[in-house]
């Protein structure tokens, strides 16, 4: 396996001159992501998924810039509790980030950042319709920054992002007891070929 993704890194570096990247992106969310509270017996519970994970597309273009693309995988969970009862919901959170990088400075260790567009899609409900499912898609805009460490044959990026939900995936019609948190930080580490 490895000798195949050695062989096309240095494929598309022919192709394109060095100018297409593609690899792996992950990570971890460094807040949870939803809001929850308890109203009565009435209530909810965050259930910390510590992984994202996802390809990475990106285009170097001249003056020191690059738009890259992902498709992240996030797992959601929460505990739902009405008096004696609980429940789980899990999900999956897919998030296409488009993001316009500039890179600062030359040479292999460069610091970056960047900014764009982020779209994000539910699937997978465990339970399907409940309640506090309001919404597939969601639009948000992204910023981050990092470091590109450029070493033979791959590029090493570690980076901090905040994304801003423009609307909520999910939220609870009760007094919002739980609802999607529009604020998002992920720290990730791209390799890129």
């Amino acid at each position: 396996m490895l000798k195949w993704i050695i062989l096309l890194s240095g494929f598309s570096h022919c192709l394109w001159g060095q100018a297409l990247s593609w690899g792996l992106r992950a990570g971890t969310p460094l807040n949870d992501a939803f809001e929850v509270a308890r109203s009565g017996t009435i209530g909810f519970q965050s259930i910390p998924k510590h992984f994202t994970i996802g390809p990475t597309l990106e285009v170097h273009l001249p003056f020191k810039l690059a738009v890259s693309i992902d498709a992240l995988y996030r797992k959601l969970e929460y505990q739902s509790t009405n008096g004696s009862s609980t429940a789980n919901q899990s999900a999956s959170q897919w998030e296409f980030p488009l993001l316009l990088k500039y890179r600062f400075g030359d040479g292999n260790i460069r610091p970056f950042l960047a900014a764009g567009p982020t779209f994000n899609r539910i699937t997978g409900l465990a339970v399907d319709n409940p309640v506090e499912f309001v919404k597939k898609s969601a639009a948000g805009i992204v910023f981050a920054g990092g470091i590109e460490l450029k070493v033979p044959i791959i590029r090493i990026t570690p980076e901090l992002r905040f994304t801003h939900w423009g609307s909520e995936n999910f939220s609870h019609p009760v007094n919002a007891l739980l609802k999607s948190n529009l604020n998002q930080a992920v720290f990730l580490v791209g390799i890129t070929f």
